[in-house]
């Protein structure tokens, strides 16, 4: 596992996020506020433009889910990751920097003791320089 694969799990979280947004803003703009399981709006509006966006929303459904099952497949590789690495500290940063998400001032008060957030991403740095 790369750092480049733990931060990755942190960047697609933030696109589901962003997507869920612009899927919500989308579904206001048609007037359904969601969408029925058949995959069809739910609203009061027809025609063309309501058709055009339910497929655009259909279509951003399907994108969100692709990258939730990344996420969870980065996460079970990240667990096995953590699980062969021998340093206690170490585990605790990975754990909560990116299967939690937190940042790194979160980092540092999960850690505890005097544990800093600058101290917390050096520990990171240096742990994947060495290895």
């Amino acid at each position: 596992m790369t750092k480049h694969d733990l931060q990755q799990i942190r960047h697609l979280n933030n696109e589901i996020r962003i997507l869920r947004e612009h899927l919500t803003e989308m579904e206001l703009q048609i007037g359904c506020g969601a969408i029925a399981q058949d995959g069809q709006p739910k609203g009061n509006k027809i025609g063309r433009p309501t058709e055009q966006q339910a497929i655009k929303i259909a279509e951003t459904i399907t994108i969100i889910h692709t990258l939730e099952l990344e996420v969870q497949e980065l996460k079970l590789q990240t667990w096995a990751f953590v699980a062969s690495i021998d340093d206690s500290v170490m585990r605790q940063i990975i754990i909560l920097r990116f299967i939690d998400g937190k940042s790194w001032f979160k980092v540092s008060e999960g850690i505890g003791g005097d544990a800093t957030e600058e101290g917390c991403r050096k520990a990171f740095e240096r742990f994947f320089k060495d290895n």
